[in-house]
């Protein structure tokens, strides 16, 4: 048994159950769960390119990503996947192996039938703790735009990402309609942008501007 065909066998009979047990339905190694806003959230096992069919580095992605997110980044690229990939979430994290260090980026290494077992009894006690319940939070709106407000986006903090946050915010601000508060974003947004990211931050506001008006 190659470690992929080990890795993929454990993804169908031991993680699939724990992420169907929270609502999360797909297969192979991606999960979903939609709200009725037409919010998402993802879980991903990821392979690492550099997995051979002896060994498997594999580690989970987590992400959210909520309509209004979604319809911006449609109009900006001008299509999505039919089915939405963590990669296109707003918030982003990672769930690593039990001991990982602080900032560091751990990863599963699967070499046997054994090692496959260990690893997914690993990532069922990483999704039940950590990444289940953050994701089934995030779904609420109010719950998503506390966590911007606190500066996390996962691998996003504030502080070196103001603009981006601001954005963020002004996304789920916008569906409240106008309001001096999301003026104040838009031009924080703005305002800071770099030469280079000007005509996207002036395209986002007056995008943003357009569905405040509708949702009014």
């Amino acid at each position: 048994m190659t470690a992929q065909v080990a890795l993929r066998a454990v993804l169908r009979d031991i993680v699939a159950p724990t992420a169907r047990t929270a609502g999360f339905m797909g297969s192979g190694s991606t999960w979903r769960l939609t709200n009725s806003l037409g919010d998402w959230a993802v879980v991903n096992v990821q392979s690492s390119s550099a997995s051979t069919a002896r060994s498997v580095l594999c580690v989970i992605n987590l992400a959210v990503a909520p309509a209004p997110w979604l319809d911006w980044m449609r109009a900006a690229l001008g299509s999505l996947p039919k089915s939405i990939n963590e990669s296109l979430g707003l918030y982003r994290a990672r769930l690593h192996p039990d001991g990982t260090p602080v900032g560091r980026d751990g990863w599963w290494e699967i070499s046997s039938e054994r090692d496959a077992r260990a690893a997914a009894a690993d990532m069922v006690v990483q999704l039940a703790d950590h990444g289940l319940p953050t994701l089934t939070r995030l779904l609420d709106r109010q719950a998503l735009l506390g966590s911007i407000r606190a500066g996390d986006l996962g691998h996003l903090k504030s502080g070196h990402f103001d603009m981006f946050f601001a954005r963020a915010e002004a996304l789920l601000v916008a569906e409240d309609g106008p309001s001096a508060w999301l003026e104040e974003l838009l031009d924080r947004a703005t305002t800071n942008a770099i030469p280079a990211q000007k005509a996207n931050a002036e395209k986002f506001a007056a995008w943003v501007r357009s569905r405040a008006a509708q949702a009014a």
